[in-house]
C-alpha cells in the first residue's frame, strides 16, 4: 500500500503542484477515503478511462487542500492597490483594468476584489475585468452559482449585503453589478501556461495561500511566472503565509551563509532569559509585532532563510531560539511546526502547530502578528495543516 500511495502522491504532485512526503501519506489515504471508502490507489493508477481517473484525481486535490476563503478576507494584504490609479493607467491605454484571482476557490476572492474596486471608485459597474481561476471544477461551479451561507459571508456588513447581494433562502446571491466584472475559468497554475491561454498581462495578480501548498522548486517556478503575468507596471500580491514560505526575493548565497553563520553563533551563546508576557486566561498572550532589532527577531528570520534554503534541522534550532526568547510570537511557532514537518518529526510539528494555534485564538483574528501576517492567518493555517498531518 505504501508504495502505491507513494506513487499516487507523485501523480497529485505532477498534477497539481500539491507536494505529499512520506511523512503525509496516511493523510493522503485518509483523503482517499473522504472520496470514496472503497476507493484506492490502484483504482485510480491503473483506470483505464482518463475522464474518470481525472474525476477521482480533482475529488482527491479537493480533500488534500483545506479551503478556508470568505468574503473580504484578510484585508490587510490587499492595502498596496490603488484602485484609481490602476484603472486610469488602463484607460490611458484604451482598455480595462485586468485583474488575475489565481486559486480562487469558489469564488469568493474575486467578487471581493471586485466589490473593493466599485466602491474604492464610487461606481456600481467599474472599468475592470477580474478573471478568477482554480484547479478545481467543483468549486468553480459554486462560484459561478455566486450563494454564499454565513460562513463565507461574516464579515460582510448590513450594508454591504443590501447593496451588492440579494437574500434567498439559502443564502446571499451575489448580485448583478459585480457578476457583470467576474468571470471563472478553470485553470491549473503548475501544468497550464501563465498567463492562462488566450489572457493578456494583468495589472494586479493576487495569489494567496496556495503556493504554501507546493514543494520549494514549485514555488519559485509559479511566482517567477507569475511576476511575468504581469504588465510592467502591474502589482503581484501573494498572501502572507505563501511569502513566508517562499525565500524572500534578491537573498544570495552569501547573504544565506552569513545568516547560517549569525544563527549558529546565536545557538551557541549562553541561553537569555526569555521576555516577560502578559498572561491571559492563564496562557502567554501572543505579541503583536517583536521587537525589529531584538534577538527573537533575528533568530526567527534566521530560520525562515534556513528552512528556505532546504535545511530544515538548522531552522529548528534557529526558531526553537527565537520561541525561547519570545514565548508568545505565533508565527514562529507556526514555523518552526513546519520546520518539524520537512524534518519529519509530525509529533512535534503537531505539538507547535497547536501552540500557534492557541497562540493565535488568543487574538482579534485581524490582529497582526508579524508584517501583514494576521491571527486569522495563523489559525486558517495550522488548522489546515493539521487537518493534513496523518493520524497519531
Amino acid at each position: 500500500m505504501t508504495d502505491t500511495l507513494r506513487e499516487l502522491a507523485a501523480v497529485v504532485h505532477r498534477m497539481s503542484g500539491i507536494a505529499l512526503r512520506d511523512v503525509q501519506l496516511g493523510s493522503l489515504r485518509a483523503a482517499l477515503r473522504r472520496v470514496d471508502p472503497a476507493l484506492t490507489p490502484e483504482d485510480i493508477l491503473q483506470d483505464g478511462d482518463p475522464l474518470r481517473r481525472r474525476a477521482h484525481l480533482d475529488r482527491l486535490v479537493d480533500q488534500v487542500t483545506v479551503n478556508e476563503t470568505f468574503f473580504l478576507r484578510h484585508g490587510g494584504e490587499l492595502e498596496d492597490i490603488v484602485w484609481a490609479d490602476m484603472v486610469a493607467r488602463a484607460a490611458a491605454a484604451g482598455r480595462v483594468a485586468r485583474v488575475w484571482s489565481a486559486a480562487c476557490s469558489s469564488g469568493e476572492e474575486p467578487y471581493s476584489l471586485a466589490l473593493q474596486a466599485a466602491e474604492a471608485l464610487d461606481t456600481a459597474r467599474p472599468a475592470i475585468d477580474v478573471f478568477g481561476t482554480d484547479i478545481s471544477g467543483t468549486a468553480l461551479g459554486r462560484a459561478r452559482r455566486g450563494v454564499y451561507g454565513t460562513r463565507s459571508t461574516r464579515l460582510v456588513d448590513r450594508s454591504r449585503r443590501k447593496r451588492w447581494f440579494t437574500a434567498e433562502a439559502d443564502g446571499l446571491r451575489i448580485g448583478d453589478d459585480l457578476r457583470a466584472v467576474v468571470r471563472f475559468e478553470r485553470h491549473n497554475l503548475v501544468r497550464d501556461a501563465v498567463p492562462p491561454a488566450g489572457e493578456m498581462p494583468f495589472d494586479l495578480i493576487v495569489c494567496r495561500n496556495v503556493l504554501f501548498y507546493f514543494d520549494e522548486p514549485t514555488r519559485e517556478v509559479v511566482t517567477a511566472a507569475l511576476r511575468e503575468a504581469l504588465m510592467p507596471d502591474g502589482l503581484l500580491v501573494l498572501g502572507t503565509v505563501d511569502r513566508l514560505a517562499t525565500p524572500r526575493a534578491g537573498t544570495t548565497a552569501a547573504q544565506t551563509d552569513r545568516l547560517r553563520r549569525a544563527a549558529r553563533t546565536r545557538a551557541e551563546r549562553p541561553a537569555a532569559r526569555p521576555a516577560a508576557h502578559s498572561r491571559a486566561g492563564g496562557h502567554t498572550a501572543a505579541r503583536a509585532v517583536p521587537p525589529a532589532g531584538g534577538e527573537a527577531h533575528a533568530a526567527f528570520e534566521a530560520g525562515l532563510h534556513e528552512l528556505s534554503a532546504g535545511d530544515p534541522g538548522a531552522a529548528v534550532s534557529a526558531l526553537r531560539r527565537a520561541l525561547y526568547l519570545d514565548p508568545g510570537f505565533a508565527v514562529v511557532a507556526m514555523q518552526l511546526a513546519r520546520a518539524y514537518e520537512a524534518l519529519g518529526d509530525l509529533p512535534a510539528a503537531r505539538r507547535a502547530y497547536w501552540r500557534a494555534l492557541r497562540l493565535a485564538e488568543a487574538n482579534d483574528p485581524d490582529a497582526r502578528l508579524y508584517d501583514r501576517v494576521g491571527a486569522a492567518d495563523v489559525v486558517a493555517t495550522c488548522r489546515a495543516r493539521l487537518a493534513a498531518l496523518p493520524p497519531l
